[in-house]
């Protein structure tokens, strides 16, 4: 063991430990909160798909004079794909997610998972009951294809943050060697009315699409992160949904903005959100407004169901695993 790594086994995690249990409220409170992660996990084994009529479609926006619209027309759309990371540790999180945003647009879903090689063959049925049609897409298969396309000799830092630093797989886990738009969405997520802002982008994907963070988390410095770019870095991007062009991506960019980061600034926890700023500094890009896409909602914003969708970071989880699923297993 180094003695950086010493320092951070006896000094740093437990302090850091500390800090969030006082955050949380104490352990009393953190229990509570453990016990409704668990009582939501045993419950997801009784979710159910919604029927959907497969008569409604998003009204385009040419239609409409380039104005998103709230009308429905009865004419079937198309199916909506979403792509998700999926573990063992979060799967039933990603099966609320589903059945709530089937519940709202009425179209059919398909779910591409990306398994990060923990999901338990029941999961994977029960997962796979939730969608018209559902992809999994397994880890020796991913780590193939990262290997192929982003070899460890010529993307030193990609590879050793996927190694080290999960959130970076929402980038390469659905991009690296593919094609297309992917509209990759985290799994603490809840919907509580028609996303018409997703399903636009869905049909049309012109555009980044992000979602906007409560406080802007970057991790990096703002004059490093324009320096890099080469253009002003947008107000408050989150990754919480995330619609980009596979092809668009170009990864020596990406290892190259990964070592300037890290090698001037250190790691970071929000290293892959400063990454998707960086994309939106260069390219047009659509951000899902905060009062109807909410990200780290508050108590009250939580136990009412306001907004399109709830985003459930940081404090958040607490009444998200305590209450509020249990409104979507009591319908389903």
């Amino acid at each position: 063991m180094t003695l950086g790594r010493l320092v951070y086994v006896l000094y740093h995690r437990p302090v850091g430990r500390l800090k969030t249990c006082l955050r949380e409220g104490g352990p009393i409170q953190q229990w509570k909160t453990e016990k409704g992660r668990r009582e939501m996990e045993q419950a997801a084994y009784g979710l159910t798909a919604p029927v959907t009529s497969d008569k409604w479609r998003v009204t385009s926006a040419s239609e409409v004079g380039g104005q998103i619209s709230d009308i429905r027309s009865p004419i079937s759309g198309a199916p909506v794909e979403i792509h998700m990371l999926v573990g063992t540790r979060f799967w039933f999180m990603a099966a609320y997610a589903l059945v709530s945003l089937q519940r709202q647009i009425d179209r059919a879903l398909h779910v591409h998972f990306y398994d990060d090689g923990s999901l338990e063959a029941r999961q994977r049925e029960k997962l796979r009951e939730l969608a018209a049609e559902v992809t999994f897409h397994d880890r020796a298969g991913i780590d193939a294809r990262i290997g192929q396309y982003l070899p460890e000799e010529k993307f030193p830092f990609i590879r050793e943050r996927l190694r080290n630093y999960p959130n970076l797989k929402k980038l390469t886990d659905p991009h690296v060697g593919s094609s297309g738009p992917k509209l990759v969405m985290d799994a603490d997520v809840l919907f509580f009315g028609w996303p018409k802002e997703l399903l636009q982008w869905s049909d049309t994907p012109e555009t980044i699409l992000c979602a906007t963070d409560v406080t802007e988390s970057y991790g990096y410095s703002r004059a490093l992160m324009e320096k890099l770019a080469g253009a002003p870095i947008p107000l408050d991007i989150n990754v919480g949904i995330t619609g980009l062009q596979s092809e668009s991506l170009n990864w020596q960019e990406l290892e190259r903005w990964c070592r300037e980061l890290i090698t001037h600034e250190k790691t970071n926890y929000y290293l892959e959100q400063a990454l998707v700023a960086m994309l939106c500094a260069q390219r047009p890009f659509t951000q899902l407004p905060l009062e109807r896409y909410i990200t780290g909602p508050s108590d009250t914003q939580v136990l009412v169901g306001e907004g399109v969708m709830q985003h459930y970071v940081d404090l958040s989880k607490k009444e998200y695993f305590r209450k509020v699923w249990k409104k979507f297993t009591a319908e389903s």
